[in-house]
């Protein structure tokens, strides 16, 4: 008579549990905000009147995953300024970006570049000069109507190119981005062309806003155009 093969099963520790339910979050997390949607916070002024100090958005990440943006879209993208890792680097282990090790807290830290928001003014190939604020491209005065020009000096430096640039020819898979608020923007102005892969999405909506601690209820659910 044959024997009985005794099925062995092993059951998983709560620390087993515990480090797989962490794992199963970042990997959902990493889906969501990587290739879908993503919730940030206006902190500057650089695009007023359209988005505006304390407006909470939505951005969709889906849009350009099957088409390129088109001249006039607003843009969020990876701040070219920021470092391409955590800092101090030797304090952080890099494990599936954006997830990183921290050594000083012993567990895991989610960086990436903060995302900005500007608008793209010149497209690959165009030439974009900027003579006294008026923007042209390749050679016709260009105006969008949602500029304006509030100074309040903050951005000023000892060489300040925000007036008068180029003519400079964008180059392929680049974009020529601005803020509205042209005098309070930094933008490509200052750092160079955008590149195409640093785009992450478009805004979509505003969900909520607040300022000084007032909820401005007319910007709260609008469609950002």
């Amino acid at each position: 008579m044959a024997e009985k093969i005794k099925v062995v099963r092993f059951k998983k520790s709560f620390t087993q549990d515990w480090i797989d339910a962490i794992l199963w979050a970042f990997v959902v997390a990493m889906v969501i905000r990587n290739y879908t949607f993503q919730n940030f916070k206006i902190p500057s002024s650089s695009m007023e009147q359209t988005l505006l100090v304390g407006d909470y958005l939505v951005a969709n990440k889906l849009k350009y995953m099957f088409t390129d943006p088109q001249r006039g879209d607003i843009v969020t993208f990876r701040n070219p300024d920021d470092p391409l890792h955590p800092e101090p680097r030797d304090r952080f282990v890099r494990l599936i970006s954006p997830v990183y090790w921290s050594k000083d807290r012993n567990f895991f830290v989610w960086y990436e570049k903060k995302n900005v928001v500007k608008r793209v003014v010149g497209m690959p190939g165009d030439t974009v000069e900027i003579n006294n604020k008026i923007v042209y491209i390749n050679g016709e005065r260009y105006m969008q109507g949602t500029e304006q020009f509030v100074d309040n000096r903050i951005y000023q430096r000892e060489f300040n190119p925000r007036d008068n640039i180029g003519p400079v020819t964008v180059p392929e898979g680049h974009y020529f981005v601005l803020g509205d608020n042209r005098d309070m923007s930094l933008d490509s102005r200052f750092w160079g062309f955008l590149c195409r892969r640093d785009i992450t999405g478009t805004p979509a909506m505003i969900f909520f806003s607040m300022d000084a601690g007032q909820i401005r209820w007319d910007r709260s659910f609008t469609v950002i155009r």
